[in-house]
């Protein structure tokens, strides 16, 4: 299911024959520029440019390294960002919803006429102002049946909410993955931290029986020194 969104997310924004780099980049990490460029079968000027869009989306990141080998040009390695895709899928999936219920909302609330010879639409305030005749043609306007549309309306908005639930339950997984991973790494941390405490304590430990042992020390040569005398 992520694949497949991820690469709904990707087609998008580069177009579906570029929705491949889902493919090479899943589950993946810092993958060679030259071989994403290799397997989509495009130059590598031309895959940089798609990943430099699907970057700018925040939908990869890339570190770079410099290679000797090649006159010291720095070659890309891509990562694909997968809980940042999902999450702006979500924010574009609930704009349009939002944007489609205002259209169906404006569609049920108000009259719209029609010129059946330039195909435009006008709103009835519009309409009124232009006495019911196309600006563009001079013809009558006729009242517009919007029912159609207001059902292929709600019908796209409850296939979008349909989708929403598929990319909150993916948004959850990986929330819930990244969790576990801030997780072991505060328990990890935590440990470290406890470890190089009880390293210091020790190590204060041996200073100061280092101190007394030279303080004991002191105070018996003095007892000897005063057994003589």
């Amino acid at each position: 299911m992520q694949i497949k969104l991820l690469k709904d997310i990707v087609s998008s924004i580069v177009g579906q024959s570029s929705s491949k780099i889902v493919d090479l980049l899943y589950d993946k990490k810092n993958v060679n520029e030259f071989l994403i460029a290799k397997k989509l079968g495009l130059t590598i000027n031309q895959t940089r440019n798609v990943l430099y869009r699907l970057a700018d989306e925040g939908l990869v990141s890339f570190i770079r390294k410099k290679d000797n080998k090649k006159g010291g040009w720095y070659t890309y390695f891509w990562t694909l960002n997968s809980g940042k895709s999902f999450v702006k899928f979500r924010n574009n999936l609930l704009s349009k919803i939002e944007s489609l219920k205002e259209k169906a909302t404006r569609k049920k609330a108000g009259k719209f006429f029609y010129c059946a010879n330039c195909h435009i639409e006008y709103e009835e305030e519009d309409s009124l102002v232009h006495n019911y005749t196309c600006p563009e043609c001079g013809e009558s306007l006729s009242l517009k049946d919007n029912s159609e549309e207001i059902r292929q309306t709600d019908k796209d908005i409850e296939k979008l909410r349909e989708v929403l639930v598929e990319v909150n339950s993916e948004i959850e997984v990986i929330e819930a993955k990244d969790q576990k991973t801030r997780n072991r790494k505060m328990k990890a941390e935590q440990r470290k931290k406890t470890k190089e405490r009880a390293a210091r304590k020790k190590e204060r430990e041996k200073i100061a029986n280092k101190e007394k042992k030279k303080i004991v020390a002191k105070k018996s040569k003095k007892k000897i020194k005063k057994g003589k005398k």
